[in-house]
C-alpha cells in the first residue's frame, strides 16, 4: 500500500535560521504512517478485541538530501517496503516542488502491553496485513 500526505513547515518545526531541524523529518515520516494507517482502516493504538496495541519503532533512517525551511510546503510519499510476522517496514519520500529532500524507512512491530509490564510482539491482524498489501 502507498499513500501520500502534505503539511506546511510550521515555526516550531524550524531552528533559529528558519531551517527545519532534522529530528522533525521523523515526525513527518511518523504523520505520514499513522494516516496510511487510518487509510487502511486501523490506527496506531487500535482496540480490536478490548487489548490495547502500540507499534514501537525498532529501527528508523533518514537520509538528508535538501534542507526544507519554514513555509514550505512538503510532500510524504508513504509505502510499505516490507511486511513480516509481527513488523512492518515504510519508506518515506519527503518532497518540496516535486524534488526529493529526505528519504526514510522506518520499521514498526506490533505489539500488546504484556501481563507484568513490557510489551510482548504480535502477528499482524490478518486483515490490516491484507489492506496493507500482504497477499
Amino acid at each position: 500500500m502507498s499513500f501520500t500526505t502534505s503539511r506546511r513547515v510550521e515555526l516550531a518545526d524550524t531552528d533559529q535560521e528558519g531551517i527545519v531541524h532534522f529530528a522533525r523529518y521523523l515526525v513527518y515520516m511518523e504523520t505520514a504512517e499513522h494516516e496510511l494507517l487510518r487509510a487502511a482502516g486501523s490506527s496506531v493504538t487500535r482496540d480490536p478485541d478490548g487489548e490495547r496495541w502500540v507499534w514501537p519503532r525498532v529501527e528508523v533512517s533518514c537520509e538528508y538530501l535538501a534542507p526544507l525551511a519554514f513555509g514550505d510546503t512538503v510532500e510524504i510519499e508513504s509505502r510499505v517496503a516490507e511486511m513480516g510476522r509481527s513488523s512492518v517496514t515504510y519508506e518515506h519520500t519527503l518532497l518540496r516542488d516535486g524534488k526529493a529532500v529526505a528519504r526514510g524507512r522506518m520499521k514498526t512491530v506490533c505489539c500488546r502491553h504484556a501481563d507484568g509490564g513490557g510489551l510482548r510482539p504480535q502477528p499482524v491482524p490478518e486483515e490490516l496485513a491484507r489492506r496493507l498489501g500482504r497477499s
